[in-house]
C-alpha cells in the first residue's frame, strides 16, 4: 500500500478538457459541475450529462427560500430537540441541526437538500406532480409545501388524522419527538388504516427514509408503515430508493438499509446479481441480469437504474443485502411475541452485525424464549471469542435496540469483589458504593444490561458474589444492606479464556466461517457451544457455569467480512474529512477537512487492506489499523497541495483505488 498516484489523465490534459467543455456546453453548467459529473460517471460524457441534468433538476426542486426555522434545544440526553411539528414559520430564531452519523440516531435530521422547503413561488403544482404517468423515475421525491398550521390553539379541538400534513412536516425537518407525539394523539387503528397511503404518487414511507433517520424509520414501521413498499408508477422498491438516495443527499445510507432489512424489507426486491457475491466489484454498467436467477428482470431495473445502483450500492450495503437474503426469516409467532412484549426491535439483531450470524441468531432465539416465558431468574449469557469480534458491539446494540441502560465493567481493572461491588456498611467507603452497585440499585425491578468484559481476569470471590444475583435475581446494596431485585437484569459475561478452543474448532471446521449454508453453520455452532461449556467449567468451576443460560461463540471473520469491516472504518473516515476546515483554537480546530473522498472498486480496495492488516487474535482492532494507514496516506496527499489551509477554501476530490495489488490515491481535481 502506498500513497503514490497511479497513472491517470490529469485535469489539465487536452482530452479531459475537451470532455469537460462538452458537458459544459450541452448542459449549460459550470466547469466545476461538469468535472464533478464526469468524475461520477467515470469519464462517460453521455452518462455525465444525464448525471448533471438529474442533479440540476434536484437542486431546482430543493433550493429556494430559507429552511423551516427550527429551534434546537438540548434535552438531558444531549439530543437535539426541534420546534413543534406545526409551529408557525418564523417563530424561532435559530436554524441549527445536528447531522446524523448513520449510526445511533438521537437527534434532529441532518441538514440536506432532502429536507429543504420550497417557497410559495417555486412550489410544484399538484398537476405537475401527477406521478401516474411516470415509467422511469429519477429517484427524486416531489417537494411538498410547508405543513398547514392549526386554525385554533384550543387543545380541546381534535383534528382528524392528516397524513399529508404530517409528511409535509417530516420533509421539512420535524423532530422525532414531534412526530411521535402526533402519532400518539390518534388510535392505532386510525394510524394503521392511513399510514401507507400515497402522497403525490409515492407511498408515505418513501418520504420517511428520505430523512436518513433510523429512529424515525423504526417509529413509522412500528405504527404500521410498510417496509416492502413499492413506487407504483415505476415499480422501484423502497430498498433501492434507500441505496440510490445517498447520491442525492450526499450522505451514507448504509445503516438505514440495515435497519430497513431488519424490519422485514425483502432483499430480493433488488436482483441478487447486485450483491451475490457481495465482495466482488460490480461492472460499471451493472451485472448481467439475464439468467441471473431473478426472472423476470424487474421493469424498474433499466440500464440507467442499474448504473445508478452500481455507483451507489457500496460494499457494506451489498453485504447487508446478501446477509439478509441468506438469513432464515423470523417466524410469524416469534414476531408476534416480540410485538406483544414491545421488544420488536430485537428482531433486527441478526441484520446489523458484520459476521457472527450464528451468535446473533442464537442470541435472538434466547431473548424471544426469555421474554415469552416469565422467570424469576435473570438471563445470564456467556459471550466467548477472541478480542475485536463483536462481543461488546453486540451487547451495546442490544441495549440500544431495547432502550435499556447498559453498565460495562472492565474486569481487567475491577477484578476483586470489593472493587466490583464495594465494602458493606459500616465499613469505610460503604456509603459511596461502586458504579455497578449503584447501577443495580437504581434499576431494581427494571430491565437493564450488565456487561462484564474480560471476565477471565476476575477472582473466585467475585464468582462467589455473583451466584445469588445469577441464581434468583437478588442482590444486597452495599450502602444500606437492602435487598435489590435484579431478576430483570440481563447479565453478559465476555471472555477470551476459550480462544484456543474456538480457534482449533474453526481450523477443523472452516464451514462455520465460510459456508453460505446457515443451517450448517448453526449445526456447527451448537457443537462448538457444547465444547465451550465444558471448557468454561474447567476455567471457572461448576457453581457459576451452572448458572449460565446460554454459551454464545464468536468466531474469526471470513475474508469478505474483513473487507466489510475495513469499509466501515473507511466510511467513518469519509464522513470526518468531509467536514469543513475550522481554524478555531481548542476542540473546534479541524484541519483535515473539505475533502470529498470516494472509493473506486471498494471490494478490491478493502480486501487488499484487510489482507495486509487482519489478525484473528485482534479482529476489528487490527483492521482499524489498516484504515489508519489510509488516513495517513490521505494526510500526505493533502499536505502536498499548494497554498495554506484556509476555511471555506477550495475543496479537494480524491479517489481511493487499487493499482495492481497496491491501494493508491488518485487525485482528480480541486473544486
Amino acid at each position: 500500500m502506498t500513497g503514490k498516484t497511479a497513472p491517470e489523465r490529469s485535469l489539465g490534459s487536452p482530452s479531459l478538457d475537451g470532455l469537460i467543455l462538452k458537458v459544459m456546453e450541452d448542459c449549460g453548467c459550470s466547469r466545476q459541475r461538469a468535472t464533478a459529473a464526469l468524475q461520477a460517471s467515470n469519464g462517460d460524457v453521455e452518462q455525465a450529462k444525464r448525471h448533471q441534468k438529474t442533479w440540476a433538476k434536484y437542486q431546482a426542486r430543493s433550493a429556494t427560500s430559507p429552511r423551516l426555522p427550527t429551534s434546537v434545544a438540548t434535552d438531558q440526553s444531549g439530543a437535539g430537540v426541534c420546534a413543534p411539528l406545526f409551529s408557525q414559520p418564523g417563530s424561532e430564531e435559530t436554524d441549527e441541526t445536528t447531522p446524523g452519523s448513520g449510526g445511533v440516531c438521537a437527534g434532529t435530521a441532518p441538514p440536506s437538500p432532502a429536507i429543504t422547503p420550497v417557497s410559495k413561488a417555486t412550489e410544484i403544482s399538484d398537476a405537475s406532480l401527477d406521478e401516474t404517468a411516470i415509467t422511469d423515475w429519477d429517484f427524486i421525491l416531489p417537494r411538498l409545501p410547508l405543513p398547514d398550521q392549526p386554525s385554533t390553539t384550543d387543545e380541546a379541538v381534535q383534528y382528524p388524522f392528516d397524513l399529508l400534513n404530517l409528511v409535509r412536516g417530516i420533509q421539512h425537518g420535524a423532530s422525532q419527538g414531534d412526530v411521535a407525539r402526533y402519532l400518539a394523539d390518534y388510535s392505532r387503528v386510525t394510524v394503521e388504516r392511513e399510514i401507507n397511503d400515497e402522497i403525490k404518487g409515492f407511498p408515505s414511507i418513501f418520504y420517511i427514509v428520505a430523512r436518513n433517520d433510523e429512529t424515525l424509520l423504526r417509529m413509522w414501521a412500528a405504527h404500521g408503515g410498510n417496509v416492502s413498499a413499492v413506487h407504483g408508477a415505476s415499480g422501484v422498491p423502497l430498498v433501492a430508493f434507500v441505496i440510490a438516495q445517498s447520491e442525492m443527499i450526499q450522505q451514507d445510507t448504509t445503516m438505514l438499509l440495515a435497519v430497513l432489512l431488519g424490519l422485514g424489507a425483502p432483499p430480493d426486491a433488488i436482483p441478487p446479481a447486485f450483491y451475490t457475491p457481495y465482495h466482488q466489484d460490480l461492472p460499471v454498467n451493472g451485472p448481467n441480469l439475464q439468467g441471473s436467477g431473478h426472472d423476470p428482470v424487474p421493469v424498474w431495473c433499466t440500464g440507467a437504474t442499474s448504473r445508478r445502483l452500481v455507483r451507489t450500492a457500496n460494499l457494506g450495503q451489498r453485504y447487508y443485502l446478501n446477509r439478509a437474503a441468506r438469513l432464515v426469516p423470523t417466524t410469524t409467532r416469534s414476531r408476534q411475541v416480540a410485538v406483544r412484549k414491545k421488544a420488536q426491535a430485537v428482531l433486527e439483531i441478526p441484520y446489523f452485525l458484520v459476521g457472527q450470524t450464528t451468535a446473533s441468531n442464537r442470541l435472538l432465539r434466547k431473548l424471544i424464549s426469555h421474554i415469552m416465558i416469565p422467570s424469576e431468574r435473570p438471563l445470564v449469557l456467556a459471550f466467548a471469542g477472541p478480542s475485536g469480534h463483536g462481543k461488546t458491539e453486540l451487547a451495546r446494540r442490544l441495549g440500544y435496540l431495547l432502550s435499556l441502560d447498559l453498565e460495562v465493567v472492565d474486569c481487567a481493572i475491577v477484578n476483586r469483589e470489593l472493587e466490583l461491588f464495594g465494602p458493606r456498611h459500616p465499613y469505610s467507603g460503604a456509603d459511596v458504593g461502586t458504579p455497578l452497585n449503584n447501577f443495580l440499585a437504581r434499576h431494581a425491578k427494571q430491565p437493564c444490561i450488565v456487561f462484564l468484559d474480560e471476565f477471565e481476569k476476575t477472582t473466585s470471590d467475585i464468582h462467589q458474589a455473583l451466584l445469588l444475583p445469577f441464581d434468583n435475581g437478588e442482590y444486597q446494596d452495599r450502602r444500606n444492606l437492602k435487598t435489590v431485585d435484579c431478576s430483570k437484569t440481563i447479565w453478559i459475561i465476555a471472555t477470551n479464556a476459550l480462544d484456543d478452543k474456538i480457534h482449533s474448532f474453526c481450523d477443523l471446521h472452516t464451514d462455520i466461517i465460510t459456508s453460505d449454508d446457515e443451517s450448517r453453520k448453526e449445526q456447527l455452532a451448537r457443537q462448538l457451544s457444547r465444547g465451550l461449556k465444558k471448557e468454561f467449567l474447567s476455567h471457572f468451576g461448576g457453581p457459576i457455569t451452572g448458572r449460565i443460560s446460554e454459551f454464545i461463540p464468536f468466531v474469526p471473520f471470513s475474508e469478505g467480512e474483513q473487507a466489510v469491516i475495513v469499509h466501515k472504518f473507511l466510511r467513518a473516515l469519509i464522513s470526518r474529512v468531509r467536514a469543513p476546515v475550522s481554524l478555531s483554537t481548542g476542540q473546534d480546530e479541524w484541519l483535515l477537512g473539505d475533502i470529498r473522498l470516494r472509493i473506486r472498486h471498494d471490494a478490491s480496495v478493502c480486501i487488499a487492506l484487510a489482507k495486509d492488516g487482519y489478525l484473528r487474535e485482534l479482529g476489528a482492532r487490527s483492521l482499524s489499523g489498516a484504515a489508519k494507514k489510509v488516513e495517513d496516506m490521505l494526510v500526505g496527499v493533502y499536505l502536498e497541495e499548494s497554498g495554506e489551509i484556509v476555511e471555506r477554501g477550495k475543496g479537494l476530490d480524491v479517489v481511493l483505488s487499487i493499482d495492481g495489488d497496491e491501494v493508491v490515491f488518485l487525485p482528480l481535481h480541486k473544486s
